[in-house]
């Protein structure tokens, strides 16, 4: 296991879930639908690749490895992904959000890249756990580690895109 790997995917979620809280810190109430659906995506996938990225590191360390290694960290990763998906999705604002007429057309494209994503994430995780090939099982663990750092950068570029440009009139001025 390429422990180094595991690290740098933990530090690249880790700055993903910076940007979600420094967003969530920069308005003073996240209320707006758009916002709060989206900064709980970054948030939520940042946090899911950054633990599931150590685990396998903390694992090992107790003598497990090989098939049984990534067995492990996949059952987990995957429960944890479905719960997260699941709950996140049964949310009041991700229902109202889902429903909402007015959504710009990236919010509308959002789930052409993120479904796949889905199903990259939880299908490498679940062919590890049925066992297809498990000398593929860290590539394939690798991969629904990368999908979810893609998805989390997707989400955080579609939270920006689609934002409406705020008029001068609405900013707010500097704290002195």
């Amino acid at each position: 296991m390429d422990t180094d790997l595991f690290v740098h995917f933990a530090e690249i979620a880790g700055i993903f879930v910076g940007f979600g809280a420094l967003i969530g810190l920069r308005s003073t109430r996240v209320t707006d639908l758009h916002d709060v659906v989206y900064l709980k995506s970054v948030l939520a996938l940042g946090v899911w690749v950054v633990i599931f990225a150590l685990l396998p590191i903390v694992v090992s360390r107790y003598g497990v490895d090989d098939h049984a290694l990534w067995l492990s960290c996949a059952a987990a990763a995957l429960v944890i992904w479905v719960v997260g998906v699941f709950g996140l999705n049964r949310m009041a604002e991700w229902r109202a959000f889902n429903r909402s007429q007015d959504l710009e057309p990236v919010d509308r494209f959002f789930p052409v890249i993120g479904l796949p994503l889905h199903l990259i994430t939880a299908g490498s995780l679940v062919l590890i756990v049925i066992g297809i090939r498990p000398a593929i099982d860290e590539a394939l663990y690798v991969t629904a580690l990368c999908a979810g750092i893609v998805f989390g950068g997707y989400a955080l570029l579609v939270s920006v895109l689609s934002r409406p440009p705020v008029s001068a009139s609405d900013r707010t001025p500097p704290v002195e």
